[in-house]
């Protein structure tokens, strides 16, 4: 998810000097959040900056859709659903942040049953 946002970030500022001021936000944003995802430092947060790209860019490529859907533009739906998905997980056992914060450990205990 980092490599594909940094990709997204870099194609969006390449763009020259026809870039509009949305387009240059975005990619900033992009790059940003693809180095913290890579480095698994404020992985929730930064997986929910790479779903505004990310959706931005569906909704951009949305209406040129035909019933033949290509990779990209699968990978470009799914990228929002991805995000959505390390929001929830939060970072890796190797990231910057459970170096930093700790690994959290959910124990759920067993139910007796009334009996």
């Amino acid at each position: 998810m980092g490599f594909v946002a940094l990709a997204h970030g870099k194609g969006e500022l390449g763009t020259g000097s026809d870039a509009t001021f949305g387009t240059w936000i975005t990619g900033s944003l992009a790059v940003l959040s693809g180095i913290l995802l890579l480095v698994g430092f404020l992985t929730p947060v930064a997986a929910a900056l790479t779903s505004v790209p990310a959706i931005r860019m569906w909704v951009s490529v949305y209406p040129a859709l035909s019933p033949k859907l290509t990779a990209f533009e699968l990978l470009i739906a799914a990228l929002p659903a991805i995000a959505f998905a390390l929001v929830l997980l939060g970072p890796g056992a190797y990231s910057l942040d459970a170096r930093l914060f700790g690994l959290r450990r959910i124990v759920i205990p067993p139910r007796h049953s009334p009996g």
